[in-house]
């Protein structure tokens, strides 16, 4: 199945790019190495396995070991090796369900040994993603021989950007989600320093990260040093950022003042999908979670092509620039991976009644179906891009970039093609299959009752073991026996 499925993309394809591993090469080292999904959802089985096909596109060679790619040709905003740490922690949660993961080591410690001053030029929660990966693929000797280098990197964010109030400033041009509506002025198009709530998200997984990692392999005073600083930044988020419905982004020109949800200006206070970010850490109170309502309302963010990065009734919604990357109410993948992740927490660890296995499966299939485009030819091809319109199945960005004439400043011709800025395959095995990346043995629990009769997930790798899912309501489709199945594969 998955042959043919990378079969016909290989024929669809227009090879812009090589980098470590060529169409010609995709059957072998995918087939060796990239999970694979069947189930009767021939959409979300198909994007699936798409994904799988994209990203190993991005693996490239370096003198500095094998990095990934975000963006295939060079762009004038990456750094060394043609790297963005932008989505890095998106790379890092898509490649640790390979056989090979353990390739992207080097890749790891570019960004967090600030290599060639890279890991701080885009707000990412490194340590959080680095950690995850790390387990996930059996590498707890590395996570211990390495504390030194995870408390420097966390500090070398505090050194940057702590401000006086506690909470860490970002603009929202370095949380890569430049042209928004609560971090750019409306009169001046300017992007301006803010209270936002993803960096200090972010900050505050990573301090729990960092915390997890002392009481493992360090120091218990360390390890409850950095659970206060979660907890503090947590305080603060609530009592700054939390207006009594929804977590939201505050700027100002006087970031190190006392400010808070209530100098937000009207033209910038706004409801934006970056509020969910705190929910991928489990960081809000229970009594929070009504704010996932707005997921399935048409009046805030729900629209015919996913999710809106922006409240659909504030009244700068898909306000008109020339830039091609706007945030103001566009669909972006990397978004949607995120607010996605935030109700797979949801569904994990909170008691609530807000949204169901049902919902979370609505939102993946939303999210699939984004994977196409229409060309002049009039044909249908696999694809994933940067950014999409939310009523129109339209590659807003790519259309921008075209009508210029792919400009080399820009990146040149089809610079988003495969973009490699979002997860995929891991929504759907956290979230449908029900894998739980933080056990220390394979536990699955599938959030497809009533949904699928039967799925399998061959080829996944856990801890360096290759196992077989299967799940058969009704043991028919696979004869193995009735519910889940788990087989080891011979290593």
């Amino acid at each position: 199945m998955l042959k043919e499925y990378i079969k016909k993309f290989n024929e669809n394809d227009e090879e812009t790019h090589i980098q470590k591993i060529s169409n010609k090469d995709a059957c072998e080292f995918l087939l060796k190495n990239a999970p694979e999904l069947e189930c009767p959802d021939k959409v979300i089985e198909e994007t699936f396995a798409f994904r799988t096909w994209t990203i190993r596109k991005h693996l490239k060679d370096s003198d500095g070991g094998v990095m990934m790619s975000e963006f295939f040709p060079p762009v004038p905003w990456a750094g060394a090796y043609n790297t963005i740490c932008a989505a890095f922690f998106h790379h890092l949660n898509e490649y640790r369900w390979f056989k090979n993961a353990d390739i992207l080591m080097d890749y790891i410690f570019h960004f967090v040994e600030n290599k060639k001053d890279n890991g701080y030029s885009y707000y990412t929660p490194a340590l959080t993603a680095v950690y995850e990966f790390l387990k996930f693929t059996g590498n707890d000797e590395i996570i211990k021989n390495s504390i030194d280098k995870f408390e420097a990197y966390f500090t070398g964010w505090e050194e940057r950007h702590l401000t006086k109030s506690g909470l860490y400033w970002s603009s929202d041009d370095r949380d890569a989600m430049e042209f928004s509506i609560s971090g750019t002025t409306p009169d001046t198009y300017t992007s301006i320093k803010g209270l936002r709530p993803t960096l200090n998200a972010y900050m505050y997984g990573d301090a729990i990260t960092l915390s997890k990692i002392f009481y493992e392999y360090g120091s218990n005073e360390k390890a409850e040093l950095y659970k206060c600083k979660a907890e503090k930044i947590k305080s603060l988020m609530d009592e700054r950022l939390w207006d009594g419905d929804f977590y939201k982004a505050v700027h100002s020109t006087d970031i190190d003042g006392d400010i808070s949800i209530k100098d937000i200006p009207e033209e910038m206070n706004v409801r934006e999908s970056i509020g969910y970010i705190p929910w991928i850490y489990s960081m809000p109170d229970a009594n929070h979670a009504g704010m996932f309502a707005y997921l399935k309302d048409e009046n805030v963010f729900k629209a015919k092509c996913g999710f809106t990065t922006a409240d659909k009734s504030h009244p700068r919604y898909l306000y008109e620039h020339s830039h091609a990357c706007l945030w103001n109410g566009y669909v972006w993948p990397f978004a949607t991976s995120q607010v996605i992740g935030a109700v797979i927490s949801l569904l994990n660890n909170y008691e609530q009644n807000v949204i169901s296995n049902l919902d979370l499966y609505d939102f993946i299939k939303t999210y699939a179906n984004m994977h196409y485009i229409t060309k002049e030819d009039g044909v249908t091809y696999n694809w994933i891009d940067e950014v999409m319109h939310p009523d129109e199945k339209i590659w807003t960005t790519r259309e921008i970039l075209k009508n210029l004439g792919w400009l080399e400043k820009r990146g040149g011709y089809e610079r988003g093609k495969d973009y490699n800025h979002s997860t995929f395959i891991d929504l759907v095995l956290r979230g449908l299959v029900g894998i739980d990346v933080n056990a220390d043995t394979l536990t699955v629990k599938p959030r497809i009752e009533g949904i699928w009769k039967w799925f399998a997930v061959r080829n996944l790798t856990f801890k360096k073991q290759s196992y077989n899912i299967y799940y058969d309501e009704d043991g028919t489709k696979y004869n193995k026996g009735v519910g889940l199945i788990i087989e080891k594969n011979p290593q």
